[in-house]
């Protein structure tokens, strides 16, 4: 029922609108030529204009103006430009006389000539007819690689802990300080993806707590893209060897070490290595982004900006050891590329070390302390039950997967003469950050670094697929003529294998207690149903952060003792504007909504559990106020969770009543 009915599902599907209906918006009037596939188009603008919004929020919030107005208001200037050019802003007549009046020209022409419907929203295809076949692949592979990640993140919510958890109320508690202006409301920390949370709450028009819940299934929906994008770009293999890591991250958990039971608490390491691995990949390849040297530096100056505030950990100990072992090993021809990125780090690490110093010293705290507390962390979790193997059997054999994979990278040079320089580099990085787990150093968070391991080794195990499946061309060099049918075995075998080999792992896990989800999917009904501000929510107070700019809220305790003695005062002198106006402590909303726990959940939640025992004297209370004439309704019903509705003033509160 939950899926069916909460904005989770909801704001996907917008999002995902969003971005389509963008590149359509690319490929109709902006890359008519020179058109990029869909995959590109996502991480390249990911890249670009995913770091320049986190900037533009950090700025808008430091200003006292963060808003989505100005955000898309800023935004659309700085597209604007970067689609003109700064050479044709330069000259201005110019640009208009060559580009604009032709444009003109051509949609005059068209009209008079009677063009169809279809012709105005078809979009012009200049491409060779095998380059337009590998584009509607990546098109469809990126549809169902997102879809899949989704779904199967999203399945397991039945075993989140995190929900309404303490750290849960905390995380949100700083999604709703961007609304105040505040970016280090809740201490001094590197809050970057709360801040990206917020945006896409008011992107997509659903409640911040959605949000919040939402967005780790996101975050691993645009790593799993990431992790094809990477290998798609870093070895021959293009769709086979992209899909094994890809699918491997989505699905693949008895493998992984992570903490099935927090899938849905936000990982800032994901988040920032969505930006990372694409720098990562340009750094090793800048021909990729095809851009001057002045937007190499600043592309790169950006993206480790925005990883800076994100997450700190990613920005001090994942990026300098990839910079300086790929620096190491790169062509001689991209050396000068490297060391502009290099540059760019610096720089970077300047700004965000100086902007972190201000704010140090205008919230009086000690900036070595900040360093250290956001390069470690208490609320990270390690523990994971469904693992087939030991971690470090699992660790262990992908580092022997590493040594086989550098011994036919080494024939393929020497037989071949093949470029396989990416993967090693990304061996020999991996090899380096399981080192570092062995360091025993209070300035080295060993949880963080098993973290990115579980984005890596889909990595390294993608590369491998590669290297085994370009041996495998050499014997079968028709191969490629029929990738498409390989490609829907390959997923399809994925798939199956998931399901299949990880059911008595994944099935051995414990349900998590259904009275959190319950009481978030009653909150998002009422938040859809109602206007802002004409009700009051009674409920534990552990969930008064949801209430914040949204609506009034009442405690279970003040509800029985003094609910009833304001309600009578008020009925007494509701005709008299008078006295409510000199005394507005006897108002009452339009509607107040009563959370009511049943007996049916789990009792594992000891906030919960203990507002089960409440059931009885707040039944007994709306019964009185029943017999005094109050009109009381059933707005929410489930085994766990009844809310009632107390009808003050009726068809005042509902959006629907004030529409229509």
């Amino acid at each position: 029922m939950m899926f069916l009915t909460s904005s989770i599902l909801l704001g996907f599907i917008r999002l995902s609108f969003i971005v389509l209906f963008l590149f359509y918006l690319n490929r109709k009037f902006i890359n008519v030529s020179r058109q990029v596939n869909f995959l590109d188009f996502i991480i390249k603008n990911w890249l670009r204009y995913g770091s320049i919004l986190l900037l533009i929020i950090f700025t808008m919030v430091q200003l006292n103006a963060y808003n989505l107005f100005n955000c898309f208001f800023i935004m659309a200037l700085i597209i604007g430009i970067d689609t003109i050019g700064t050479e044709n802003l330069r000259k201005p007549r110019q640009f208009f006389n060559i580009h604009i009046k032709a444009s003109l020209l051509a949609f005059l022409r068209n009209i008079e000539n009677k063009k169809s419907f279809w012709f105005w929203i078809s979009l012009d295809n200049h491409k060779k007819p095998n380059k337009n076949n590998r584009d509607t692949i990546l098109f469809v592979l990126t549809i169902i690689i997102a879809s899949i990640t989704f779904l199967s993140r999203y399945y397991f919510i039945i075993y989140d802990n995190y929900s309404l958890s303490d750290d849960w109320i905390y995380d949100l508690s700083k999604v709703i300080t961007f609304d105040s202006q505040h970016w280090f409301a809740n201490g001094l920390g590197v809050e970057g993806e709360f801040a990206l949370i917020s945006f896409y709450a008011k992107i997509t028009d659903v409640s911040p707590e959605v949000a919040l819940q939402v967005i780790a299934i996101l975050e691993s929906t645009l790593l799993a893209l990431v992790l094809f994008w990477t290998i798609h770009k870093l070895t021959p293999s293009k769709y086979l060897a992209p899909l094994i890591a890809s699918l491997s991250f989505s699905l693949v958990y008895v493998l992984t070490p992570l903490n099935v039971y927090f899938l849905l608490k936000a990982n800032p390491i994901f988040f920032a290595l969505t930006f990372a691995l694409p720098l990562f990949v340009y750094y090793l390849k800048p021909d990729l982004l095809k851009a001057g040297k002045l937007s190499y530096f600043f592309s790169f100056i950006m993206g480790f900006c925005a990883i800076g505030l994100i997450d700190f950990f990613t920005f001090c100990i994942l990026i300098p050891p990839f910079l300086v072992i790929g620096f190491t090993l790169t062509k001689l021809k991209y050396k000068k590329s490297n060391l502009v990125v290099l540059l760019s780090f610096a720089v970077s690490t300047v700004l965000l070390f100086a902007v972190y110093r201000i704010f140090c010293y205008y919230e009086r705290g000690i900036f070595l302390e900040f360093f250290q507390t956001n390069l470690l962390s208490v609320s990270s979790y390690t523990y994971v039950p469904q693992l087939i193997f030991p971690y470090n059997q699992i660790i262990k054999y992908a580092q022997y997967s590493t040594f086989m994979g550098l011994f036919l990278i080494l024939l393929l040079v020497i037989f071949k003469k093949e470029n396989w320089r990416a993967a090693v580099i990304f061996f020999i990085y991996f090899n380096f950050l399981i080192g570092l787990t062995y360091i025993d150093s209070e300035w080295l968070d060993i949880d963080f670094l098993k973290s990115s391991l579980s984005v890596f080794l889909p990595v390294i195990l993608g590369l491998n697929a590669a290297i085994v499946i370009r041996i495998l061309n050499f014997a079968f060099k028709k191969y490629e003529r029929f990738s498409p049918i390989s490609i829907t075995v390959l997923m399809l075998a994925i798939v199956y294998a998931s399901v299949y080999f990880q059911r008595n792992n994944i099935n051995a896990l414990t349900e998590a207690d259904k009275t959190p989800r319950q009481i978030l999917d009653a909150y998002d009904k009422i938040d859809q149903t109602f206007f802002p501000y004409t009700y009051c929510v009674v409920n534990d107070p552990a969930t008064q952060i949801i209430s914040t700019n949204k609506h009034f809220f009442m405690n279970y305790d003040f509800f029985i003792d003094r609910y009833q003695i304001i309600d009578s005062i008020n009925n007494k002198n509701k005709k008299d504007p008078k006295f409510l106006i000199k005394n507005p402590q006897y108002s009452l909303s339009k509607s107040v909504l009563i959370f009511v726990l049943n007996d049916k959940g789990k009792d594992e939640n000891n906030i919960f559990s203990l507002n089960k025992q409440l059931k009885a004297p707040l039944i007994t209370e709306l019964a009185s106020l029943r017999k005094k004439g109050r009109k009381i309704a059933l707005f929410y019903e489930s085994k766990i969770l009844n809310v009632y509705e107390v009808i003050n003033d009726p068809k005042e509160s509902k959006i629907s009543d004030l529409i229509f």
